[in-house]
């Protein structure tokens, strides 16, 4: 069974350069470690380099870095898209792809989640969690690039 991408969208009160920056450079401040991470809220998050090929990394004292996922497309107030495996190995990655649109001062930014299939049999319930937890995550990614 082949699973539709899920798809989220928010609109953000910045510009495209802003929400794009926001999103990527300031993702530590606004991601809800405490809800959606390896380590809790004793963790940070980071992108390690913003470019392709730069990962998305939690870190906490004492404990090993988790790599969250790797950018494969970074076009600065355009589109982001990274592969996407917090707390698992690349090989149990899924693929999430960003893009930021021109609303007349605002940002549409439009998520969408799709490989499915690296689940295996738990492929359904892998796609509904995250069809709840993306809701947060954009509700506080907005608020900070909002603030």
């Amino acid at each position: 069974m082949t699973l539709l991408p899920l798809r989220r969208e928010v609109l953000v009160d910045a510009d495209p350069a802003l929400a794009f920056r926001v999103f990527t450079g300031r993702i530590g401040a606004w991601w809800p470690l405490d809800r959606h991470s390896v380590y809790g809220d004793a963790a940070t998050v980071a992108f390690d380099r913003l470019e392709v090929g730069g990962r998305i990394v939690e870190s906490r004292t004492g404990a090993e870095d988790a790599v969250w996922g790797t950018v494969t497309l970074w076009e600065p107030g355009v589109v982001v898209a990274f592969t996407w495996h917090p707390g698992h190995g690349a090989e149990r990655a899924s693929r999430v792809t960003v893009t930021f649109e021109d609303q007349g001062g605002k940002t549409l930014v439009r998520l969408e989640h799709v490989g499915w299939e690296v689940f295996g049999s738990l492929a359904e319930e892998a796609q509904a969690d995250y069809g709840q937890g993306w809701p947060v995550v954009l509700d506080r990614y907005a608020a900070a690039a909002t603030a």
